[in-house]
């Protein structure tokens, strides 16, 4: 599965933890359009390049008041072809989140609902946590319950499509913690606790895929004016009820630094996780990827990005395994009053699962619009203060 061009375009990323006033909404669209010479990432010629149109939408809205706040965030991604073989690409995600308390002790709700359709994968997830946390000086203990229920479908060697039905699982997870925090610094140890019960005793190919999982997480972040940093180290074991899979017993990590020297921006991150599958032989995959991403603003309208990644997935039980590097550059230009112009050029090169090569080249134009009703117009606040200065 390949890293799409994501790694030196513009991204729009918006969460609820981005509301930051009183009562705040801010919301961005992308409309973008370009040419991919092998939109299915598949061997040889595939189905041949297509150009495309594409539209990137998200929000972000909430209010605050002394004792509680509660907000949403939405996004939304979809991508269609010129060529009639190409698969259009689809996704959305919507998160509802509310918290009662302050720093002393608090209470905190998400709701995520999320949903993917493309040429490869359909998948989609209903997630309801409650965490509760409280501090006694610098020490902090939590405790995270959490329900979910997913559906997975994803395409095979086997059927050469997708499943005739997909894999639907429920899943409950608790999560109690502790952590220690002193100003810009916190280090912590949780343990993750699951199970997950599918809904037919037996997949397509006879399988129990039901599961239990011990993951206890050492963890520890840093966030500072120019530098952010947050890792984290796991021991997943997970116990499985099909005597053909082999339990697991693996390391994995999870970490992300960004750097700011203006007029410079240096973003790296890395992962070790394990992700669902359908893939008949295997009860779970292992996904690795390590991403860096640099952009230099050139001037206050102008900025250029450049970035590089790879991916790897390996599938347990089994020999076989996926990778794919990408690395692209891009350029944004502020056009002034929200708007935004910018140019992508990516390419992917990567081993398909099957072993045979695969790669494309995407090139890509996008137009961007951001709203902030709520946002302090600042000429109108100088012309003020310029105001109030005169009248003194």
């Amino acid at each position: 599965m390949r890293i799409l061009s994501g790694v030196c375009a513009g991204v729009i990323a918006l969460s609820a933890s981005g509301v930051r006033a009183d009562d705040d909404f801010i919301a961005s669209l992308r409309l973008r359009g370009g040419y991919d010479t092998n939109p299915q990432f598949s061997t040889g010629a595939g189905i041949g390049g297509s150009a495309f149109i594409g539209t990137d939408m998200a929000l972000a809205a909430g209010t605050k008041e002394k004792d509680y706040s509660y907000g949403v965030a939405a996004e939304a991604s979809t991508t269609q072809y010129g060529n009639p073989l190409a698969v259009p690409s689809l996704s959305g995600k919507v998160i509802l989140r509310g918290t009662y308390g302050g720093e002393a002790a608090n209470i905190a709700s998400t709701t995520t609902i999320a949903d993917t359709n493309t040429y490869n994968l359909r998948s989609s997830d209903l997630i309801q946590s409650l965490k509760g946390e409280v501090k006694f000086g610098a020490v902090k203990l939590f405790t995270t319950v959490e329900g979910a229920r997913s559906s997975l479908n994803q395409t095979n060697a086997i059927f050469q499509d997708f499943l005739p039905s997909p894999q639907v699982y429920l899943r409950g997870t608790l999560i109690p913690g502790i952590a220690y925090v002193r100003d810009k610094f916190e280090i912590g140890a949780s343990v993750n606790l699951s199970v997950r019960r599918y809904e037919k005793e037996l997949d397509d190919f006879g399988y129990r895929r039901d599961n239990e999982r011990v993951q206890p997480f050492l963890f520890a972040k840093y966030q500072d004016k120019d530098i952010t940093f947050f890792g984290s180290v796991s021991n997943l074991r997970a116990t499985f009820h099909d005597v053909d899979f082999t339990n697991v017993d693996t390391i994995l990590f999870d970490t992300s630094l960004s750097w700011h020297v203006a007029p410079f921006t240096l973003d790296l991150a890395a992962y070790r996780r394990a992700s669902e599958t359908t893939f008949p032989i295997s009860p779970i995959t292992i996904d690795t990827a390590y991403t860096a991403k640099a952009r230099w603003q050139v001037e206050p309208k102008l900025t250029l990005t450049a970035g590089v990644g790879y991916a790897t997935t390996d599938y347990l039980d089994s020999p076989f395994s996926a990778q794919t590097w990408t690395y692209g550059i891009g350029a944004s230009h502020d056009l002034g009053n929200g708007y935004a112009l910018g140019l992508d050029l990516s390419r992917a090169q990567g081993t398909l699962i099957s072993g045979e090569k695969a790669s494309a080249v995407i090139v890509s134009t996008s137009l961007t619009k951001k709203f902030s009703p709520f946002a302090p117009d600042k000429a109108k606040e100088a012309s003020k203060d310029k105001s109030a200065v005169t009248k003194g």
